[in-house]
């Protein structure tokens, strides 16, 4: 039962357009950061989780080309403390990751290089689990519905989860931080970009 239960979940994975595939570890997604001028910081402890259980280690990334709208930030951030997102993930693998840290993650990439298609640059795609990478890891659903996507327990800390995460049941939540993210539309071999819901992320 364990085993067909298995084989129904699919994971979501962040996919490099260029060259439509996907990247499975900070070793294939540091040179592509260095190409667009972010520099790898060595992993850093794990922030806290917001299902409580056991974190991993998270890798962030620091932008050193300059250019990015330093007074955009300042002007919209004038009464709080916040500082300038930081794009991070997950170490050493980065698939299988929920939504909402992929999101997070491509919100603060694209912070800094202000593109108009982040999709041009990366996207999110849903994959199959693994038979042997992802048998002995712990999942969890991506949400508490009958949803096939499931992420590695421990990859999702709470500050992203708040920033993201919206109640379904009231009629008062702000549409742009529903559980969507830059995904590829069904159907297409080489389709436009689009904001869809996750139950249309298209499955290889």
């Amino acid at each position: 039962m364990e085993e067909c239960m298995r084989e129904c979940m699919k994971k979501l994975a962040l996919w490099f357009t260029n060259t439509f595939k996907p990247i499975m570890t900070h070793d294939e997604l540091e040179p592509i950061m260095a190409t667009l001028g972010f520099v790898g910081l060595p992993p850093s402890p794990s922030p806290p989780s917001s299902n409580g259980g056991a974190g991993v280690p998270w890798k962030e990334y620091v932008y050193s080309a300059g250019g990015w709208q330093r007074s955009k930030w300042i002007i919209s951030s004038v009464e709080t403390t916040t500082s300038p997102p930081k794009p991070r993930l997950p170490f050493p693998r980065i698939d299988g990751l929920h939504i909402y840290t992929y999101r997070a993650f491509i919100d603060a990439v694209n912070f800094y290089l202000d593109m108009s298609e982040i999709s041009d640059l990366f996207h999110i795609r849903g994959m199959p689990l693994h038979r042997e990478h992802d048998r002995n890891r712990k999942w969890r659903r991506m949400e508490e519905d009958e949803s096939v996507f499931v992420y590695r327990e421990g990859t999702l800390d709470q500050a992203t989860y708040n920033l993201y995460h919206f109640d379904k049941n009231s009629s008062t939540h702000n549409s742009g931080n529903e559980c969507n993210a830059i995904i590829r539309n069904k159907g297409n071999n080489a389709p436009a970009s689009s904001i869809v819901s996750l139950k249309d992320v298209i499955v290889m």
